[in-house]
């Protein structure tokens, strides 16, 4: 009876597993900003602080505190390096997939990757870009907002994707209508702005 056993277990570990392939591509695609990128990336610690200091203060120390404020709003790499986070790129892509011919938000998002964490912006000009909003609460008096701007901005992009599901003539046509339509950074155009618009460089 124990060598009868031992015969089925064997005969169920022998099972055959074909696996489905997994046909991962990569290209590498350079990006031309088309409008200014604005960024307002924001450090916790430093809202707190910031809002300790606004609460003990007179609005004349506002213009200093929000100074203060100017380099932790910028996305930076490990080598402290200007850049902007890979996954805004692929979050566009996967927005716009519905007006793409053969694919949807579940494809795209299961079938791409933009590899990286912090991509490296290569600009030629930063401003301080200087617009006046309102103060949360009863008063809502004028509060100076000071945010990095780059005109002039480029980048390259790494992606792998699974050929198998996606071509790679869908993956730029992605990047290139996410640029338009929902661009990347503060003011863009998924937020009604105009700031962050990019296009594939042919």
């Amino acid at each position: 009876m124990k060598n009868e056993r031992r015969k089925k277990s064997d005969k169920m570990t022998k099972t055959k597993v074909e696996l489905q392939a997994l046909k991962k591509e990569k290209i590498s695609v350079e990006i031309i900003g088309v409008t200014p990128l604005l960024m307002e990336k924001m450090d916790m610690d430093v809202v707190e602080r910031y809002n300790l200091k606004k609460g003990k203060k007179m609005s004349k120390k506002d213009d200093v505190l929000e100074e203060e404020k100017y380099e932790y709003k910028k996305h930076k790499t490990k080598d402290g390096k200007v850049g902007f986070p890979a996954i805004a790129f692929l979050k566009g892509m996967v927005e716009v997939a519905p007006y793409i011919d053969g694919v949807d938000k579940k494809k795209v998002r299961g079938s791409v990757r933009v590899l990286g964490d912090i991509i490296p912006i290569n600009y030629k000009k930063e401003y301080k870009d200087v617009k006046w909003g309102r103060t949360s609460g009863i008063t809502k008096s004028p509060r100076k907002i000071i945010r990095p701007m780059f005109e002039d901005w480029s980048c390259k992009l790494d992606i792998v994707y699974n050929s198998a599901n996606i071509s790679a003539e869908q993956v730029i046509n992605l990047l290139n209508w996410a640029g338009f339509q929902i661009g990347i950074g503060g003011f863009r155009p998924e937020k009604s702005g105009n700031f962050g618009q990019y296009e594939v460089k042919t």
